[in-house]
Order: structure tokens, then sequence, then C-alpha cells
């Protein structure tokens, strides 16, 4: 006869056999797991995690093989009125601009309307002689046009003299007519005020506004309905609300910044979804012939191109060997964006931001994800903790008046009481040896 715990064993063990069998016949059967789906449920999972961290108040947007694999809103576009960032919402991408107005210069040259080698004052007469007839279009293009380095200077900062409104030719003919330190064609530095000067290049040569040339050359063709020039009236356009990041998180209204004078050379909205039509459209368009988007790409002096720094991934990082184009727009206070390819597998990430003041490596991260590796997850700082909790204590005192004055004055009693008792002397009787 056979016992009653034999009989559950070889259940157990039959039960056992046929999970097996099971699984085996659904790893020859089952169609194998869509490889972009795991990677947007593992970006999703690290999305949620910076945003229960406080890290990230924005959107996003990530391409992989040519197509979008996620997108997201996090957080709000205006706080004030509870309206949520989402894909189509507005940003300020600032820098991020630099390479429309390259390509809108490259496409006049293209058509033969503009030459590389022109120079400053040949365009605009109004330009000092001594330095603007040795600087060409391709040195202001290239960052190497001699022009000082203004990437900190006060008038793309966030005080008073980027809140101070100059008209472009105005701003150009009182900031960006500077003595240069080194010679054009020879060293790269970062110059705003070079493509301030290449937008009024492109005014002068089409008898257009900028605006209206980017609208009708670029935007209309590829659809950028949710891009343009932020004429100081981006919040009215239904954009985002700049904001400062302060421990806690807390968020509070970035400096007011001019957007008049940073013009061609950052002046631009856009939104993740429109931003990824443009990527599309660099390599993917006819809007571009394939020696231009070819050009487009191609770097010199300090990895730059035409608009974005390209070069190959440092060995130690996710996809190293690769090449990836990239570009940051940085608004001191307000938006800060960033948007890298990585041409060669067609892949793409998008993040707009309009909580200033935390980076905390998610675009590094979301490389690891594409290229397969681990990212690295983010942990609560001590300072939004303390500031947290300090918080919650304030509004609980705010709620609870009466019981929190109480509780400090019974605390100040028994402070008192503890203090006079270790003063009193001690009986001799009870003293330790």
């Amino acid at each position: 006869m056979v016992s009653r715990t034999s009989l559950s064993f070889a259940i157990a063990e039959q039960l056992r056999t046929c999970s097996f069998l099971i699984a085996i016949l659904s790893s020859i059967f089952m169609a194998p797991q869509d490889r972009s789906t795991t990677k947007a449920a593992r970006i999703d999972e690290l999305i949620s995690r910076y945003q229960q961290c406080g890290y990230f108040n924005g959107s996003i947007l990530v391409g992989e093989h040519g197509k979008v694999i996620y997108e997201k809103g996090v957080g709000y576009a205006n706080i004030q009125t509870h309206t949520p960032n989402t894909p189509q919402t507005k940003f300020g991408i600032a820098s991020v601009s630099k390479q429309f107005t390259a390509a809108l210069v490259l496409m006049q040259v293209a058509s033969g309307n503009l030459r590389l080698d022109a120079t400053v004052s040949e365009i605009l007469p109004w330009y000092r002689k001594d330095t603007g007839s040795h600087i060409t279009v391709e040195q202001l293009l290239r960052h190497t046009s001699g022009l000082p380095p203004d990437y900190d200077a006060p008038e793309f900062g966030d005080g008073e003299a980027a809140a101070r409104h100059a008209e472009p030719k105005a701003f150009a003919q009182s900031v960006c007519q500077r003595a240069l330190v080194s010679d054009p064609g020879t060293r790269w530095s970062y110059s705003n005020c070079g493509y301030i000067l290449l937008g009024l290049i492109l005014e002068q040569i089409t008898a257009r506004s900028f605006d209206e040339i980017l609208q009708s050359q670029l935007l209309r063709p590829l659809e950028m309905n949710d891009s343009g020039m932020d004429k100081n009236n981006l919040v009215h356009l239904g954009g985002a609300v700049g904001y400062r990041r302060r421990a806690g998180p807390r968020y509070v209204p970035g400096p007011y910044i001019d957007r008049s004078h940073i013009f061609a050379a950052g002046s631009m909205y856009s939104s993740v979804e429109d931003l990824y039509r443009w990527n599309q459209a660099l390599t993917h368009s006819n809007l571009f012939s394939e020696e231009l988007s070819k050009k487009i790409f191609t770097p010199e002096l300090g990895d730059w191109s035409y608009g974005w720094f390209v070069r190959r991934i440092a060995a130690g990082q996710p996809g190293e060997g690769s090449i990836m184009a990239e570009m940051r727009g940085d608004m001191p206070g307000n938006f800060f964006a960033w948007i890298l390819r990585y041409p060669e597998q067609d892949d793409v990430i998008i993040v707009l931001r309009n909580g200033y003041g935390s980076t905390e490596n998610l675009e590094r991260n979301l490389q690891a994800i594409l290229f397969d590796r681990e990212p690295r997850l983010p942990r609560r700082s001590p300072f939004d903790i303390a500031a947290q909790l300090g918080c919650v204590s304030l509004n609980w005192v705010a709620a609870h008046r009466f019981l929190a004055v109480l509780i400090l004055v019974l605390l100040a009693f028994w402070s008192a009481w503890a203090i006079k008792r270790r003063m009193l002397p001690q009986d001799p009787g009870t003293r330790k040896p």
C-alpha cells in the first residue's frame, strides 16, 4: 500500500515534469520577445525612478532603428495651472538652435546664394573691417572665427545683462565686435556671437527675417508645428514655464532672460516630437542632399561639425567605438535640452527639461539601455530628504499651532528641569567608587 507521503511526492514530481515540458514547448513555439518592447519597459522603469527621486521634470523621446520606442512627459509644463508635460510640449532649446542656423546657411550655400569663404565684412557692411575682413562664414559655423569665447558671458547668463532687451543687430554691434583672441581658422572657441552674426547674414542675403527663413525652409516643410522662435512669448504660445530646481525638490520660476538678442544662437523652442522629425529629416528626408547631410556631420577642430559635436564613444562607455553626434542647449535657470544621435544604429535620445538644475546622468543611462548595458539607478539626495522633512515639519506646525506651542513649552520646561537637576550636588552616599 502506497503511503500518503509517497503519493504526494509522486504528484509533486509529475507537476514539476509537466511545468518543465510546458516551458520547453513555450520556448519553441512562442514568438521571441520584442527587444524594443523590453527596452521601452526598462526605459520606463528608469524614468519612473528619476521621477520618484525628483530628478526630472520635462519630456523625453527615444528612437531605435528609425522608430520611436518610448516617449513621455513627466511633471508639469506649468505648475501654477497644473498643465502636464507631454511629448508635444514646447520647451526652450537654447543652443540646439545652432544646428538649425547652420543647416539654413548650408542650404543657402548649396543654392549658390552664399559662399563659405565670404567674409563678414563683405555681407555686413557695418561690421568692423579690421577683423570682419578676415572672418569667413565657414569659420563662424565652425567656431574658429577667433572671436572671444562667450559661453559664460553675462549677456548669455541669468543676470541683469541677460534680461536686458536688445534687437539682434544692435546687440551684435555693441557686443559681437570685440577684438579677436586668435587668428581666424587656427583655434576652436565656442561663440554665441558667431551664430548671431550668421543669423544676420542670412537676413542680409535673403532680405527676409530669420524667423521667416526658418519657417519656410525647415519648419513648415517638416511639419514641425510646435517649433519656432521664442519672442519672449513662449508661455503665451502654450509652452512650458522654465523652473529652477531647489532641494526637496522644489521648483521656483526661473529668471527672466530676454530671447531677442540670443537670436539665431539659441532662441528657438521645440518639442521632443518635433525634434524627432528634425532628426529623421537629417537622415531620411529629401530636404537635404546626401552630400549636404554628410557635410553637416563632418567634424573638425573641437569635434565640432555644423551645430553638433561628433565623436566616437570613449572606451568603457556603453556603445564604445560607435559614432555619436550630440548637442546640448542650456538656458540658465530655465531650460536644458540634450539630443544624442547614433547614426550607425539609427538611434536617438531627445530630452527636454523645464526643471533646471539636475541631470543626474539620465541621458547616459538611456544610452546604456540602448546599447544593452545596465543603467546606474539614481538615489535620492540627502539634501532633498532633509529639505522635505523640514518642509513636512513646517507644514505640520502651521496646521497644528496650538499643539506645536504646547510641545515647545513642555520641552523648554523639561530642558530647564534636566539642567537644574544636573547642577544639584550629588549625595556622597550615592557616588560610585
